[in-house]
């Protein structure tokens, strides 16, 4: 049983001394019983752009994005026992305000399938909660001004106004030990992140502007939509077998700071549970949330949890760590084409994946064994010859600047302003 939250300081932020591998949260992906009504609900409700899809062995795979620096910021994979109940304990959005709540509230109401759909007040975040229709818990949340030690959970009225709601969490927010503004929240939690090494924001690529000859990227019809909701993917959140020994490994390994930890309430249809909140970017109190409750014998569903990395060198390095970690297993080497990757399993058997971006793009899902004792220049002259070669070929910055275009205009891009970028 984790300790109830205290104060901010002491109690909720814990940090290591030894070097953080350079890396930010990228891309989530997960194996579903229901992909064909997966994908439908996240391209046809929630606007993702399918970037491609494929056969991947005996299972199907469909690479989403609305994030045009991403070729991919969601991952569905067919061929999960549709009895068995998924290990992903969040996917979580963010929402400009609380307009924008009430919006996408009301849409997801007429939406079939969509079910537990509750709003909480969590003091740093008005929440909107609801269960997709292949059974994947959802989150959307609007930041509010405040810091309070998490988890909370108030009962939110969306009927109410904006004045009287942003007055009511106040309220309840100042009555708590570890009050504070969510500026004065960021910049010690900046300074104890730069402190111990592990300062990663997740800043925002720039996109250039189309070619002239910019054709389109995407497998799905786009068309002239509907107004998707204005959110970003911004946290990812898993059951966890051992919620002590897994959150030291994403502390100890992977960099990341506990921001939170303790008994979060039922909320909807999401049982109450302990839960552990981590980041790597004050600008996010969560990046990563993991939550006590699965059983051994469950097998996990996440397909990857993936992290990126600046250049060749620190791929190297993380993976040096992941190779040396006792009870980290099945390594995966792999050349995408569009990344140089290590697939391998965290100690319950969630798949990681290590990626550093490459300059050219081919049509995924695209394999080939990368050998990791090349050195970086014979490394990029295998990879980038094997990529000419592949149909559909073109630079990187080719593909983000059609798909940037492609998804302004047709309404699907992401709240780019999301998450907060210093």
């Amino acid at each position: 049983m984790l300790a109830a939250v205290g104060t901010r300081n002491a109690e909720t932020m814990t940090g290591q001394d030894t070097a953080a591998p350079p890396l930010v949260f990228s891309h989530f992906g997960y194996d579903t019983g229901a992909y064909d009504r997966a994908v439908d609900f996240w391209t046809r409700v929630f606007g993702f752009g399918i970037s491609d899809h494929g056969p991947l062995g005996k299972q199907r795979i469909c690479f989403m994005t609305r994030r045009p620096f991403e070729h991919h910021q969601l991952v569905a994979v067919s061929g999960r026992d549709p009895a068995q109940p998924t290990t992903v304990a969040d996917l979580g959005f963010r929402a400009p305000d609380l307009g924008e709540l009430r919006r996408i509230a009301a849409l997801l109401a007429g939406e079939e399938g969509v079910t537990g759909i509750a709003a909480v007040d969590r003091g740093v975040s008005w929440t909107l909660h609801f269960t997709d229709p292949t059974g994947l818990p959802v989150t959307i949340d609007v930041d509010t001004p405040w810091f309070v030690p998490q988890p909370q959970a108030w009962a939110l009225d969306l009927a109410l106004d904006d004045e009287t709601i942003r007055a009511a969490t106040r309220a309840r927010c100042e009555e708590h030990a570890g009050f504070c503004t969510r500026e004065e929240w960021r910049a010690e939690t900046e300074a104890t992140l730069a402190a111990s090494g592990k300062l990663q924001l997740q800043a925002t690529p720039s996109v250039d502007p189309p070619p002239p000859d910019a054709g389109p990227v995407f497998r799905n019809e786009f068309g002239a939509g509907e107004r998707f909701p204005n959110v970003s993917m911004f946290r990812v959140g898993m059951l966890a077998i051992d919620l002590d020994a897994l959150a030291a490994f994403y502390e100890t390994e992977l960099g990341y700071l506990v921001t939170g930890r303790g008994l979060r309430p039922a909320v909807g249809e999401v049982p109450a549970a302990e839960v552990v909140y981590l980041t790597r970017d004050p600008g996010q109190i969560a990046q990563l949330v993991l939550v006590a409750g699965r059983p051994a014998e469950l097998p996990s569903s996440i397909n990857q949890v993936t992290f990126r990395v600046p250049s060749l060198p620190a791929l190297r390095e993380v993976c040096e760590r992941m190779y040396a970690h006792p009870e980290v297993d099945d390594y995966r080497p792999v050349d995408h084409g569009n990344s140089f990757s290590l697939y391998c399993n965290d100690p319950e058997g969630n798949t990681i994946e290590l990626s550093r971006e490459s300059a050219w793009y081919t049509p995924a899902p695209s394999a080939w064994p990368l050998d990791l004792s090349l050195s970086d220049e014979e490394m990029l002259r295998v990879s980038e010859a094997r990529c000419h070669s592949v149909p559909g070929f073109m630079m990187r910055a080719d593909w983000k600047a059609r798909a940037r275009a492609q998804l302004l205009d047709a309404g699907r891009l992401e709240a780019e302003a999301f998450p907060r970028h210093a």
